[in-house]
């Protein structure tokens, strides 16, 4: 994977107040999202069913972690290419669902700890570790502002992938995450652009032609990626080290690195020292 690295000059705009605003909702779980959501529970591991998309971007996100670990020289040289990538790593799946990402990190030898909302899927994430006898893996029932309350600057790396489209508020949600946080730990975030490409690519195609499960995605909320690093750079104290374009193609379940971030990106941000 070759990373475009895009350092911009973060200026105040109408986009930055519009969701600094968002401030003033406490609690960053929208319900509606985690029944929506826990209402897939029967088919959360299934790779060929309603959440194959899901499942096929296992290997960038995978990918994308590892390179910027290393990248931030935090991956021993010898384990770098290996089963052991992720050894003595604390990581944490900010709204792991069933544990699709979090199962896989703890294969790399990670210390991985997945936290959601959803009882359901927490419960489907727990009975499919179990089965495996996975002893990498810790999940817990609870949303990032209860996690955050005992776990401050625990976790070299925090991962919340597909997840911040969901969220009601982003600035709080991703205050929090920061908290947990080392001081010069990753945070990795993937998340559709709000563009017209994405409402086609995402929604008019997507959720219209059943490749991603109705009701999925409200386009209002997918935030751009000069809006994500405004937050994080001003507000959490982070430095953006790369953002990268991602591309999904629903007709042949494919997942991509392009140069173009209008349908979907990835941002690696790195907590102040």
């Amino acid at each position: 994977m070759n990373l475009i690295v895009k350092k911009t000059n973060i200026s105040n705009s109408f986009f930055i107040s519009r969701l600094l605003t968002q401030n003033h909702v406490k609690e960053t779980v929208n319900a509606h999202e985690v029944e929506h959501h826990s209402n897939m529970k029967d088919y959360w591991w299934n790779s060929n069913g309603p959440l194959n998309a899901l499942h096929s971007f296992n290997p960038l996100r995978v990918s994308f972690i590892i390179n910027g670990l290393a990248n931030m020289k935090k991956i021993e040289t010898k384990n770098i290419g290996t089963r052991q990538s992720l050894e003595n790593i604390k990581i944490l799946d900010v709204g792991c669902g069933g544990g699709l990402l979090t199962e896989a990190l703890s294969r790399l030898d990670g210390n991985v700890t997945g936290i959601d909302p959803s009882k359901e899927l927490i419960t489907i994430a727990n009975d499919h570790s179990v089965i495996l006898r996975n002893k990498n893996i810790k999940y817990f029932n609870e949303s990032i502002e209860e996690h955050a309350l005992s776990n401050s600057e625990s976790y070299d790396a925090i991962v919340t992938s597909e997840v911040l489209e969901h969220v009601s508020n982003k600035y709080g949600f991703l205050t929090k995450c920061v908290d947990c946080l080392k001081p010069g730990g990753s945070l990795f975030v993937t998340t559709p652009n709000r563009t017209i490409c994405s409402w086609l690519n995402d929604i008019l195609i997507g959720e219209t032609f059943n490749f991603i499960p109705k009701g999925t995605h409200e386009w209002e909320k997918f935030i751009c990626p000069h809006e994500l690093q405004s937050i994080l750079e001003i507000n959490c104290k982070c430095d953006t080290i790369s953002i990268n374009g991602l591309s999904y193609d629903p007709f042949t379940n494919r997942w991509s690195w392009t140069d173009s971030t209008n349908l979907s990106y990835a941002i690696h941000a790195v907590k102040s020292t």
